[in-house]
């Protein structure tokens, strides 16, 4: 018996079946970077990929976020050390995150799952936040106030990848987001980001020198020093330079933040 052959229309329907590229299981072993994922797939990724990998969620596109090499992974960490210090010895009881603490940077319907090298979640924003937006990428979107990316910025397209990330994605109109600055401790070159009298996003090119957080970070001065040790793998001057902090009642001398707040408050209040 011959079979009827398939009228155009027919053949037409059968290729789009064929060529569909909705995935009715999610094959965990072989993700599809092309592919638009639903936040619900991308959370069963997070939770089930074998090895351990950074990425974020942009459109529904999962982004991969590439290692980097351990001198810009130790800045990131001193930048954080000095912000989570001063969290504590002023009492500002907000939150440190670095690039494991994502955020819904979403200025639409679909979700921008960034996640910024570090980043600081004011007091006000964290007493508001219900389980759902605590443990997971449910509730209402929220975001900090201020950013921190650090990258080598010899090559121009990865400047021009960051400098976009954190205009239109940390910086959209519906963010909290108030102050960032993108470091690049092996050139020496800072980039300052704050928001104009229209909420618009610019910046300008700070001096390698020590820098104040201003009204978003009061008190806050990130000591470059530190990370020009870092750099220059001066490590025994970054031991012999930490002197600590001092008790402004009986000149006592503290390496440790925690340990002067508990002195204070028990031989001095």
């Amino acid at each position: 018996m011959l079979k009827r052959k398939s009228s155009g229309p027919e053949r037409e329907t059968a290729k789009k079946q064929k060529y569909s590229p909705k995935k009715d299981v999610l094959d965990l072993n072989n993700l599809d970077f092309n592919y638009t994922y639903s936040l619900k797939e991308y959370k069963l990724i997070m939770k089930h990929l074998k090895v351990h990998s950074n990425y974020e969620l942009v459109n529904g596109k999962i982004i991969p976020i590439q290692y980097t090499p351990i001198a810009n992974e130790a800045v990131v960490h001193e930048i954080a050390r000095q912000l989570g210090n001063w969290n504590i010895k002023y009492q500002q009881n907000g939150l440190v995150t670095t690039s494991q603490g994502g955020f819904n940077f979403s200025n639409s319907n679909k979700q921008k799952i960034r996640a910024p090298d570090i980043a600081f979640t004011p007091m006000e924003t964290c007493l508001s936040l219900d389980d759902n937006q605590l443990w997971s990428f449910k509730g209402q979107p929220f975001t900090p106030n201020f950013v921190v990316e650090v990258a080598n910025l010899e090559n121009n397209a990865l400047e021009k990848i960051i400098d976009t990330k954190i205009k239109k994605d940390y910086f959209a109109m519906n963010t909290s987001v108030k102050l960032g600055w993108l470091i690049d401790p092996k050139n020496c070159v800072i980039w300052v980001y704050k928001r104009n009298k229209h909420n618009q996003p610019y910046r300008y090119k700070h001096k390698w020198e020590d820098l104040d957080g201003g009204d978003i970070l009061p008190r806050f001065t990130l000591k470059l020093t530190r990370i020009e040790n870092i750099v220059s793998q001066n490590l025994e001057e970054e031991k012999s330079d930490d002197e600590g902090d001092k008790c402004s009642y009986c000149n006592k001398i503290f390496t440790n933040v925690h340990e002067i707040i508990k002195h204070l408050e028990k031989e001095h209040t």
